[in-house]
């Protein structure tokens, strides 16, 4: 009944066992590198929700003194699909451009 209501949906599908993980708070904040995605890393599947997802990499953080990656993904239209989640080949794993692009290259 609340599922009709806007504000009380949850701004993410629930996690299952072998999705992406958000990342922590610790590798957000605090000292670190952060630049916009390459173009050949812009299109991406995500496992969200135990689906794969299409979506596109925005940009790219390491944290200073660490090795994990993490990457602004957008997986869909909506205003809530997107998060930042640690990279994992096993989650997040380069895509084909779609067809409808155009040979330009995108940011």
């Amino acid at each position: 009944m609340t599922a009709a209501v806007l504000f009380s949906r949850r701004q993410h599908p629930d996690y299952v066992p072998g999705d992406a993980v958000r990342a922590p708070r610790e590798l957000m904040s605090g000292p670190g590198r952060s630049w916009d995605a390459e173009p050949r890393w812009r299109w991406v599947e995500i496992r969200i929700g135990g689906k794969w997802r299409p979506g596109q990499v925005e940009r790219w953080r390491l944290h200073q003194g660490s090795t994990a990656w993490v990457a602004l993904v957008r997986w869909g239209p909506e205003t809530l699909s997107w998060g930042w989640y640690l990279y994992s080949a096993d989650t997040v794993r380069q895509a084909p451009r779609p067809a409808d692009m155009s040979g330009a290259a995108t940011r």
